[in-house]
């Protein structure tokens, strides 16, 4: 059964590439606990000689690289990484900053055509040593580094001009909102005075309403007056019946 187990192998095809898919993310002792939780259980040692003995795709030359440094420790000790950008992957890792070692790796790998690199000089001898074919060119970070630089002593060199037009632009804008504040004051002025208008006749109607509410409030006290006089005057004359 070649599509479900290799001769004399003590795993199933699918079972080795779940087992090697984890092992390749984790690691070795983590996908041995990973592999467990999922019930495919194996050692952190079984799977790394599974890595090892794994065959894989060898990958495609690199037409475009990046050659940059970086730190194995910072401000000490420096290495290089060279990454295939096409695809987007680092390809090696160097042990030193070195144009002797650059020139060889690149002397390993023809098929170069393009470099990027930063401004060093150590990788500009190295790459005209191991790829003298190669176009060198700036990688992003540093054509950007390079363009602000230079618009920096341009605009440096223009003070005055750069400051007289600044001003200029302010003068401008202050007189544009200007402009538009007496277009709209018009329109104001209208929505304040009906405002106004609104206000004086909310006040109007509340005095109004104030003035109702006195009235009412006299009359019912009259009219409580006179029942109370009636009822004293009910009350004497039947004092007066009892007493007779």
């Amino acid at each position: 059964m070649p599509g479900t187990v290799r001769p004399k192998a003590r795993r199933t095809s699918r079972l080795v590439e779940r087992q090697l898919s984890i092992d390749l993310a984790v690691g070795g002792e983590p996908g041995a606990r990973l592999s467990c939780k999922l019930a495919m259980p194996a050692s952190g040692d079984t799977l790394l000689r599974m890595i090892r003995a794994a065959e894989f795709e060898s990958p495609e030359a690199p037409r475009v690289i990046g050659i940059d440094d970086w730190a194995w420790r910072k401000g000490l000790r420096y290495g290089t990484i060279i990454c295939d950008l096409e695809r987007n992957r680092v390809i090696d890792l160097l042990p030193d900053r070195n144009a002797d070692t650059v020139a060889s790796w690149l002397g390993r790998h023809p098929g170069i055509e393009v470099i990027a690199r930063d401004r060093a000089g150590i990788y500009s001898e190295g790459a005209r040593r191991g790829a003298p074919d190669a176009a060198q060119v700036a990688d992003r970070f540093h054509l950007l580094q390079n363009l602000g630089e230079a618009l920096r002593l341009a605009v440096g060199r223009h003070r005055k001009a750069v400051g007289a037009a600044g001003k200029a632009m302010i003068a401008e804008m202050i007189g544009n909102n200007k402009a538009r504040r007496e277009l709209s004051a018009e329109p104001a002025r209208k929505l304040d005075a009906l405002r106004r208008s609104r206000g004086r006749h909310r006040r109007s109607l509340y005095a109004e309403i104030l003035d109702l509410r006195a009235a009412a409030t006299r009359t019912f006290l009259l009219n409580m007056g006179l029942l109370v006089r009636e009822r004293n005057r009910h009350d004497n004359c039947c004092l007066r019946k009892r007493l007779n």
